[in-house]
């Protein structure tokens, strides 16, 4: 379905926005809570300042409200993030699948 008008407030500024409420939204996608599409973005003149790290929104001519970005570290890996992985275990797991792999391919026997 659709709601096709909603306030969302972002730092300490609300924005008019519409959402659109996912019947089945796929594989992965219910870890991540939201999304601005660019649709949205583009209304509110966001200016995406990748230097600093931040999305700038347009509150009026030469106003503009800033958001920080989210770290990957700061989201768990369902979301695309790298919070709570191991790098070791992950490297202990490669190495395992690659001895496995090797014992079962004929081709890579002596």
């Amino acid at each position: 379905g659709r709601i096709h008008m909603v306030q969302m407030q972002i730092g300490d500024s609300y924005f008019p926005c519409s959402v659109t409420v996912m019947d089945d939204p796929g594989e992965g996608a219910a870890e991540m809570p939201f999304l601005l599409g660019l649709d949205m973005m583009k209304r509110h003149a966001c200016s995406i300042d990748l230097e600093r790290g931040v999305l700038k929104f347009r509150l009026a001519p030469g106003q503009y409200m800033e958001t920080p970005f989210l770290h990957e570290k700061d989201l768990a890996e369902a979301q695309g993030g790298t919070k709570g992985f191991d790098p070791q275990k992950s490297n202990e797991e490669f190495l395992r699948r690659q001895r496995e792999e090797s014992e079962d391919d004929p081709s890579m026997k002596d």
